[in-house]
């Protein structure tokens, strides 16, 4: 069932040409929806749309089937962290848990059951006392949680709520929420540019770019089979190589306007290596290298530009030339309009893979 639903969304500012323009898009309930892009592409926009705090110019915004596009953001049951925290420097931990709770007017008693069992749940009770300039980011961000939770709503929606935090912080949060919304089972709404937290975090992901959306699927899928050229290049680090399909000569078929490969399913070979039958070879030459422990990062030049190659083996390559493999099943085809075709070498209307 879907919780959330956006029916033809366009949004203007004045007389400028619309920011997003028929978007449609359904979030299903219970699920830790991402909305992912680089900056400006309209994911924070679309944020405070469901939120109430932008006006949409055109379309239609729904919650459980029911439109709230004339709904203040008070009375739609939704809670938003934000990016700054947005605490009361004034209060207390407890009453900035407690200060939406009085404005609901849940009585007091009802009041100390919630915050004594949220502030257990987010690691706040013996901070409860202490005002937000004696917290650290963590903890602060901890209260901004707790406050949302409290509430007990119907949508929880986050707007980059860990890019102010440290890279062990964010991992940390990054875990909480998970078991947040394990616990909670309730609709996350969760905004970033960084596909880490999508990944791991998401059970959905929506991958926009420019007020459109490029992709809508489960972290995997976006990972295994990116929907074009864009989502190809977005998710993934490294990103997966994309190159002229002149890389392969005849092997394609002309439909084929780009080849590409995920640098883990790429091998490096010597010059005396002999490849597989099923193999797409590739010549270049070594320029940087990266020992990560578990995995040596490698970058090259080619002739069609430059690839990387992540390699799990023991063996480190020297630099200088060398060439690469790449299994024909793992080679991705996309078409002049950068839509994946599919996986293999594609000859004629069929593909080669094993």
């Amino acid at each position: 069932m879907d919780k959330i639903t956006l029916k033809d969304i366009t949004k203007c500012y004045g007389k400028n040409p619309p920011v997003i323009e028929g978007l449609n898009l359904s979030i299903e309930e219970g699920s830790f929806t991402i909305l992912l892009g680089p900056s400006g592409c309209g994911k924070s926009t679309v944020l405070r749309m469901i939120a109430g705090l932008e006006k949409t110019t055109a379309g239609d915004v729904q919650i459980d089937g029911v439109s709230v596009r004339d709904v203040e953001p008070g009375d739609r049951n939704i809670a938003m962290v934000f990016q700054n925290y947005a605490l009361y420097p004034t209060m207390t931990v407890r009453e900035n848990i407690e200060f939406g709770l009085k404005n609901m007017k849940v009585p007091k008693e009802e009041r100390n059951k919630r915050i004594e069992e949220i502030s257990e749940m987010v690691g706040l009770t013996e901070y409860l006392s202490r005002k937000p300039a004696n917290l650290s980011g963590g903890q602060r961000q901890r209260v901004a949680l707790a406050r949302a939770i409290v509430k007990k709503p119907a949508v929880f929606l986050m707007d980059e709520p860990l890019s102010n935090l440290d890279a062990k912080l964010r991992a940390q949060i990054r875990t909480d929420l998970i078991e947040l919304h394990q616990k909670l089972g309730t609709t996350f709404v969760y905004v970033t540019h960084d596909q880490v937290e999508a990944m791991s975090m998401g059970t959905d992901i929506i991958l926009m770019e420019s007020g459109k959306i490029q992709q809508h699927a489960a972290p995997a899928q976006l990972y295994a089979e990116p929907a074009n050229v864009f989502a190809a290049r977005f998710i993934g680090s490294p990103p997966m190589n994309v190159l002229s399909a002149a890389v392969a000569g005849d092997k394609v078929s002309p439909k084929v306007e780009k080849i590409g490969f995920r640098p883990e399913k790429a091998r490096l070979m010597s010059e005396e290596e002999v490849p597989g039958l099923r193999e797409l070879v590739i010549s270049g030459e070594v320029v940087a290298r990266e020992m990560l422990g578990d995995q040596t990062q490698y970058k090259l030049t080619t002739g069609f530009g430059s690839v990387s190659v992540k390699d799990f083996g023991d063996s480190v390559y020297s630099y200088g030339a060398c060439r690469i493999a790449v299994p024909y099943k793992d080679v991705a085809c996309f078409d002049a309009a950068q839509k994946l075709i599919g996986f293999g070498l594609l000859r004629g209307d069929q593909f080669v893979a094993d």
